[in-house]
């Protein structure tokens, strides 16, 4: 049902005005904040963020497919930790005809992995079946470049170190990037 609703939607974008739809491209590259809270620990840290928009625009209005690949160095006083971590969501946005841009995600997928180093030597924890929101506004006013400011909230179903649990680790982000969009 949720398929039919989606194809009808695509549709409706293309013969509303196909002289003014086109293929939306937009490679990403930004700098991220995360936070990743579990049942007893919270953790924050910061990275780069390189993904990209896959979707159709027309009339100013966009809808696609993103995906964001992150590294983010976690940092703790008893350990270091290096989480990376993999993003597919949905998008809906609008680009205004003057300056800006809104846009909204419902994150379908999002796995992480993270090495950490507790000094004996390097342990790996997994966090999968993640889902959640993400929502963003971006300054269009530069030729070729769009400055983004977005923010993503989920959570992560699955816990596994050692064992494979299903403990819900809670993550955050804000994400500073810029990126090239292409209506082709």
């Amino acid at each position: 049902m949720k398929f039919m609703q989606l194809f009808i939607l695509i549709l409706a974008f293309l013969i509303i005005n196909p002289a003014q739809a086109g293929l939306l491209v937009e490679p990403v590259l930004g700098l991220s904040m995360s936070t990743l809270e579990g049942d007893s620990s919270k953790e924050e840290g910061s990275g780069v963020s390189i993904g990209g928009r896959l979707g159709y625009q027309n009339l100013g209005f966009q809808l696609g497919i993103d995906y964001l690949k992150s590294t983010i160095s976690l940092d703790d006083s008893s350990y270091k930790s290096d989480l990376d971590s993999t993003e597919i969501s949905g998008f809906v946005g609008f680009e205004f005809p003057i300056l800006f841009r809104v846009y909204a995600g419902y994150i379908l997928s999002a796995n992480a992995e993270a090495d950490a180093d507790f000094g004996s030597g390097k342990n790996t924890a997994s966090l999968t079946d993640g889902s959640g929101m993400k929502l963003g506004v971006g300054f269009t006013g530069l030729p070729f470049v769009d400055i983004n400011f977005e923010y993503r909230k989920g959570t992560y179903g699955t816990f596994k170190y050692i064992t494979e649990q299903e403990i819900d680790t809670d993550f955050s982000a804000y994400m500073i990037s810029l990126s090239l969009p292409f209506v082709l």
